[in-house]
């Protein structure tokens, strides 16, 4: 069985690159750090969220291009329909992939 996998480009609109929203699509695409001070001694505690560029067989393919599995479509669909407003996005279906050395 071939395994098929999506492109997906995207784009912030015009006008929204300051836009909170955006910041909260790349939370939730990225995932982010955070660090707070914990305790009498005021030690700092770090943790990571992931985001859905985490999962399994997902990866960067450039700047604003997410290679996506089959499995994980609906979580990527369902993220960039309710972004809609601030992202626009395309999404190319990949059947075959070629190495070029």
């Amino acid at each position: 069985m071939v395994k098929t996998l999506r492109i997906y480009v995207y784009d912030v609109r015009p006008g929204m690159a300051n836009d909170p929203r955006r910041v909260k699509f790349s939370k939730e695409l990225f995932g982010y750090s955070y660090k707070w001070r914990k305790g009498k001694d005021k030690r700092t505690v770090m943790k990571y969220k992931s985001g859905l560029i985490d999962l399994d067989g997902c990866e960067r393919a450039g700047d604003s291009a997410i290679l996506v599995p089959d499995e994980h479509v609906e979580e990527f669909n369902s993220l960039f329909r309710k972004y809609n407003d601030v992202i626009r996005c395309r999404v190319f279906v990949v059947e075959r992939e070629e190495v070029i050395y």
